[in-house]
């Protein structure tokens, strides 16, 4: 309870913030408030309404917008699940995602986190300030590990790789953590203390929770969002991105509330070993269905998913001629966008734009 109640602080923080942000410009656009939009666009990027950068941008919103307005014009929501689940395609995604959404939360990090003052104390940090230091330190770690992972890390090393690395970490730690539960099962707090292999088994488990969120962080917490917002078609990306946002706090909820039945009939260690259990099968599942999609095209990704998803490992990498397709697109989106530039200023406007 006091892990949930202690979140209520940064979502008050959270909430007042919001009184001073600037309304999203492309959401206002979005409900024909053009006015207010340019005005909050001022504000945001600290220019005048005639500058070249914000002209543009506007203009880019906006047929952003008309192009997504377009593509989902006259489709109704029952539409969209129609067009997800029909096409053996786009169904191949929703089974990925879907997949990858129950994996990730019924490996078990969020039950932890939300119960680790508890677990803290079965592994031997007592009872009071130090278990909620653990606590804090703990939602450091993860907290660290995310920004990082997610600013530096991931488009270098790959979805695919980080998850495989996030998953084997994730039973190496569950395991030692279930192993050491399992063998002091029964046994005081005095009689481990006493016991100087015991106690260093009882750190090196500290150490793997810890080890533990980091893993979760650079696998099965990150990839799925990122994946979500890669693979689906535009027409039905966002309709799939909510769905599966919803099942991922309905799993969020499921998973703490049988978090602690599953402590209490399994003696503690038991739910570990489920949790490693999870983690092998979602490896094996990984490396059979999991594509890469950093440095990949959304038009090979249609072909991608033409295939069984259990087959997907054999042509998971992007190939080099998708790779240079990526480039070679972006440079000439870039063209395109510099010729819009030289219509509406002069020279040596141009000049300082690029």
């Amino acid at each position: 309870m006091l892990p949930t109640a202690l979140q209520v602080a940064p979502a008050v923080i959270w909430g007042a913030g919001t009184l001073f942000i600037a309304e999203s410009p492309r959401w206002l656009l979005s409900v024909n408030r053009r006015s207010e939009a340019i005005h909050n666009l001022e504000r945001i990027r600290k220019l005048p309404k005639e500058h070249p950068l914000m002209v543009s941008e506007i203009n880019a919103m906006e047929s952003q917008l008309e192009r997504e307005h377009e593509t989902i014009a006259g489709a109704s929501q029952l539409d969209l699940l129609k067009e997800t689940l029909a096409t053996p395609e786009n169904r191949r995604r929703f089974c990925l995602m879907f997949l990858c959404h129950t994996f990730g939360q019924w490996s078990g990090a969020n039950a932890i986190t939300q119960y680790c003052p508890t677990i803290f104390g079965y592994l031997g940090v007592a009872s009071g300030e130090k278990t909620f230091l653990a606590t804090g330190i703990y939602g450091i770690v993860k907290f660290s590990t995310v920004f990082s992972f997610s600013i530096f890390i991931v488009d270098f090393v790959g979805r695919r790789r980080s998850l495989f690395t996030g998953i084997i970490l994730q039973i190496s730690t569950l395991v030692f953590i279930a192993g050491y539960l399992g063998a002091t099962n029964g046994m005081s707090a005095a009689k481990i203390a006493s016991d100087p292999n015991l106690v260093r088994a009882s750190t090196a488990a500290i150490v793997a929770i810890y080890l533990h969120a980091v893993a979760w962080s650079i696998g099965w917490f990150s990839v799925p969002y990122l994946v979500n917002s890669e693979i689906f078609p535009t027409r039905i990306r966002s309709f799939n991105m909510s769905i599966f946002m919803a099942l991922h706090w309905a799993y969020y909820f499921g998973c703490s509330r049988a978090m602690p039945s599953l402590l209490a009939a399994t003696d503690r260690y038991g739910a570990f070993v489920f949790f490693a259990s999870i983690c092998a099968f979602s490896l094996v599942f990984a490396y059979l269905c999991m594509p890469e999609t950093a440095g990949r095209p959304l038009e090979s990704l249609d072909g991608l998913f033409q295939r069984p998803l259990y087959t997907i490992w054999k042509v998971a990498y992007p190939t080099a001629a998708e790779v240079i397709g990526t480039v070679a697109i972006s440079e000439k989106e870039a063209n395109v966008l510099e010729a819009s530039y030289v219509e509406q200023v002069d020279h040596k406007s141009h000049d300082q734009i690029r």
